[in-house]
């Protein structure tokens, strides 16, 4: 996977689930759908893929009690990125945030649509600054907190309503109010 990976078990899943054909699982059943990312000004070529399913955000109890306050409801609808990888060779030219970017619009877009609030992802411990540069913070749920892998990943999640509009803006105090 990566200029080398080696001893990065996280890298190494993330390579597998494509060669190993993982991810035809989920797509035979309608739970996950993988998109492949590809540059066409390289002939084309394969520079990685994002494996995608719809899910629910886990939420502190806290959290629970703010969001049913202000919307009559506790849970939020959430697109997972199950898997997201750039190949080797194209690593470290922005590849990866053009595909983290390419979800988190998509996401967006559903968001008009279908009940969705959240994209979730579990993050190589490698790269949670990446993750946070782009909006993402660690799950805060004691479940999410309390993994049994937290030396190999994280669980993130970008909040689609905060990202739309500053959290400090007048814009965000009008979008809050007319949802309330």
């Amino acid at each position: 996977m990566g200029k080398e990976h080696v001893g990065d078990p996280v890298a190494e899943n993330v390579k597998g689930f494509l060669v190993d054909g993982r991810f035809l699982l989920g797509m035979e059943q309608g739970i996950s759908s993988t998109y492949l990312f590809l540059d066409p000004q390289l002939d084309p070529v394969l520079v990685g893929y994002v494996t995608l399913a719809f899910d629910s955000v886990r939420l502190t109890n806290a959290e629970k009690r703010q969001m049913d306050e202000l919307f009559g409801i506790a849970k939020f609808g959430a697109l997972r990125i199950q898997m997201i990888g750039i190949d080797h060779r194209h690593q470290g030219l922005g590849y990866g945030t053009d595909l983290l970017r390419a979800v988190t619009g998509l996401a967006r877009k559903l968001s008009s649509d279908v009940a969705l609030r959240f994209v979730l992802a579990d993050a190589n411990v490698r790269k949670i600054k990446w993750y946070e540069a782009e909006g993402f913070v660690a799950n805060r749920a004691e479940r999410e907190r309390n993994r049994t892998d937290p030396e190999r990943s994280v669980s993130m999640r970008l909040d689609l309503l905060d990202a739309l509009v500053d959290p400090e803006s007048e814009d965000r105090a009008l979008l809050v109010a007319a949802l309330e």
